[in-house]
């Protein structure tokens, strides 16, 4: 018998059906493939026309326009409520809206600030001689050093190491200020940062982690850096994270570099007076913002901010304090959970480049505009009561009566049943009292639930799906263009005269 490489291949029957299992596979992967890019985004609404051509055609303008108000206000009230429900069980959305989660969330983030402040206390004083300036590059990372080993619970003896580290080569057993980390790119929005501890737990040296804010154009998912000790075997705890799983989804982990260049100079024109000026009055006025949103000197002045105050004193306080590189207009704002406590940070050169007034004032435009938006973004802007009514803001009493209502059913005349307990009662009032002093705890979480969706809904930069990517036009059909009389060839007299008659192929070839 004959292999199946002697059979041509136009009648090699199993290779055909090969060849259909494979394309129809193929376009099963790609339509679902579409059905879930379509699932996450936004859904369109429909426009004024298409919306007319589902109304009856005796309905007046007025009435267009009022009902097609009411579909647009409805079709917004659906979209919040079910991107609501299919994130409320997600850690950064319970971070950001549900009342207990934000704020323990919220204290976490006060904490970390306090023992800041302590450190800066501590390292940063009116005699400190470190300037945030190009010339004094290994002072300041020297002092960005002994902060970190201050956060890590360092001592003295600690911190004479950084001093050690930075004069000599030699290797050094204990040094809190370094990390070594692992970086995920893609991890699943439902996984928490209790079950990555989990996993990292098992593996020695391990430190902390930081989780970035959820990326809206990338189905949510968050990216998760990994710290360990400087010791720590790394290379062999990523081949391990790899083989890792939490539920169905795979930790595809890399080793994270170190920072190359701690310390980037900004091309600002900082030797005028002008400049310094303006910069003082900036940095004066984000501190007394961050300070607020801290809880830092309430009922009393940051003593900082004196008659006296001098402008890298307070530049220091922003970046050790809060985490602001002010130069570069930047908050890291989970720093203290990612591999680098105070990493990177931006300076002025020691001589600006001659440039004219209008250059100058340009750039301090564009400088204070960066700083205003920033300003602007620690502060949650809140919708009106009566929009955010209209996008079905809930009422506590009327939830927690529904609840109650829909815990009790009458069985009987005069006999009423408590689902909850299977107690049966007179009359519905003894119903609900039963209900109110018996699960007391239910009927709290009904009005945490209230708070939880209304927070979302106040919130005017709330998040949100993507909206869909503009649909790819088709390009028109070209004409056929037909060619000049003058550029017309002639027909030859007699074509089959040009046309070569083919050479016969085996049927193997064909």
């Amino acid at each position: 018998m004959s292999s199946r490489k002697q059979i041509p291949r136009a009648y090699d029957l199993h290779a055909r059906r090969e060849r259909d299992f494979k394309r129809q596979r193929r376009d099963e992967i790609y339509n679902n493939n579409k059905r879930e890019d379509h699932d996450f985004f936004q859904p369109i609404m429909m426009t004024f026309k298409a919306f007319l051509s589902t109304q009856d055609d005796s309905i007046t303008d007025e009435e267009a326009l009022s009902k097609y108000g009411e579909y647009k206000i409805e079709f917004q009230r659906q979209q919040l409520n079910e991107f609501f429900v299919t994130h409320k069980d997600e850690e950064w959305f319970k971070e950001k809206y549900h009342p207990v989660s934000r704020s323990e969330r919220d204290g976490v983030v006060k904490d970390q600030i306090s023992r800041r402040l302590a450190a800066f206390s501590t390292l940063v004083t009116s005699d400190t001689d470190v300037k945030v300036e190009e010339n004094l590059q290994n002072e300041l990372v020297r002092l960005m050093d002994k902060v970190v080993v201050l956060l890590e619970g360092g001592t003295t003896d600690d911190l004479e190491f950084v001093e050690t580290d930075i004069q000599s080569t030699e290797p050094i057993k204990r040094q809190l200020h370094r990390t070594t980390s692992v970086f995920l790119n893609n991890l699943h929005p439902s996984i928490t940062r209790e079950e990555i501890e989990a996993v990292a737990k098992k593996f020695p040296g391990y430190l902390r982690l930081a989780l970035s804010p959820p990326d809206s154009n990338n189905k949510f998912a968050r990216k998760c850096w990994i710290s360990f000790h400087r010791e720590a075997k790394i290379r062999e705890i990523c081949f391990s994270l790899n083989s890792q799983k939490i539920r169905e989804h795979e930790l595809k982990s890399v080793v994270n570099k170190d920072l190359s260049k701690r310390v980037r100079i900004v091309d600002w024109v900082s030797d005028r007076s002008q400049v310094k000026e303006a910069f003082m009055e900036t940095s004066v006025k984000t501190i007394l913002a961050l300070d607020k949103k801290a809880g830092l000197y309430e009922g009393e002045s940051n003593p900082l901010l004196g008659e006296d105050r001098e402008l890298d004193i307070l530049l220091l306080y922003l970046r050790i304090v809060h985490s602001v590189d002010f130069y570069k207009g930047v908050d890291y704002s989970v720093e203290d959970e990612m591999p680098n406590r105070c990493g990177l940070v931006h300076v002025r050169p020691v001589t600006g480049q001659e440039v004219g007034e209008k250059e100058v004032t340009e750039c301090l435009d564009r400088f204070n505009e960066k700083i205003d938006k920033f300003l602007m973004g620690l502060e949650v802007t809140l919708l009106p009561e009566e929009t955010a009514a209209r996008l079905g803001l809930r009422k506590e009493e009327y939830e927690v009566e529904k609840f109650v209502s829909g815990n009790m059913s009458e069985v009987d005349s005069d006999k009423w049943l408590c689902t909850l307990s299977g107690k049966k009662f007179k009359a519905p009032e003894f119903v609900r009292k039963h209900i109110m002093n018996k699960y007391c705890d239910k009927v709290e979480e009904v009005k945490t639930e209230v708070e939880f969706f209304n927070n979302f809904i106040k919130d005017e930069g709330r998040p949100s799906q993507p909206p869909p990517p503009p649909a790819k036009l088709r390009p028109p059909p070209q004409r056929e263009q037909q060619p000049s009389e003058s550029l017309k060839r002639p027909a030859p007299q007699d074509i089959q005269d040009d046309i070569q008659p083919p050479v016969k192929r085996s049927i193997k070839e064909r």
